[in-house]
């Protein structure tokens, strides 16, 4: 925690690769590895990053397994606003479980998803006369079917095939609209940094990229 009273509060909610998780998945990064953690150091003590990462987190779909509950991100992240306040920034991150074949679920649809958030949040500020934070909308790394474990011994077996290699890249075109629709600031991380050998995950290096990309938003 960042005692310093005058830090600015930045919540960061996504899933795995908000969490941290390896590509190979011998675990998670550890903090001055992850991208939240390298933007804290960025940053410095005027700035107090909070991590929200749960793998398998969707836009607002609840998981098809009984073992894996609170999945449903749009219903954690009402409680999970709240229980921050007061906040200078939100940056969310997600969509890539939204990918999964059982979802069925176009790019355009999980943006519209996503909306949700940036509305609620605006609502929900605007209701209870507290100051709005600004929105970081971050579209996810592009998944990558020629990575190594993509489809073999790793977990994305049978749970995501080209058609989801395909959203990944097309999503981050109808966040942007949404954004600028909502008065949102926009990252497309997928440019910028690259998966690892599951070609779902980012690797050490992008964990860097994504981090120095937000850090100049932040300060711009």
């Amino acid at each position: 925690m960042n005692t310093n009273p005058k830090a600015q509060t930045i919540l960061c909610y996504g899933a795995s690769n908000t969490y941290g998780q390896k590509p190979d998945r011998s675990g998670r990064f550890v903090a001055n590895e992850r991208w939240t953690g390298i933007l804290q150091t960025h940053l410095g003590d005027n700035y107090y990053v909070i991590e929200e990462g749960l793998g398998g987190r969707t836009t607002d779909l609840d998981h098809p397994n009984p073992n894996k509950p609170n999945r449903n991100g749009f219903t954690y992240f009402k409680a999970c606003l709240e229980s921050h306040l007061p906040l200078d920034f939100i940056i969310i991150m997600l969509g890539t479980n939204d990918f999964k074949t059982v979802y069925n679920r176009s790019a355009q649809d999980i943006a519209k998803a996503l909306s949700q958030y940036p509305e609620y949040i605006k609502t929900f500020c605007k209701t209870k006369s507290i100051a709005e934070p600004k929105i970081i909308l971050v579209s996810p790394p592009y998944m990558d079917n020629t990575a190594l474990h993509f489809i073999d011994s790793m977990p994305t077996a049978n749970i995501y095939d080209e058609t989801s290699v395909q959203k990944s890249h097309d999503l981050a075109q109808y966040i942007e609209i949404i954004a600028k629709d909502i008065d949102c600031l926009f990252l497309d991380s997928g440019p910028i940094t690259k998966t690892g050998e599951d070609g779902c995950h980012l690797d050490q290096p992008s964990q860097f990229v994504l981090a120095d990309a937000l850090y100049r938003i932040i300060t711009n």
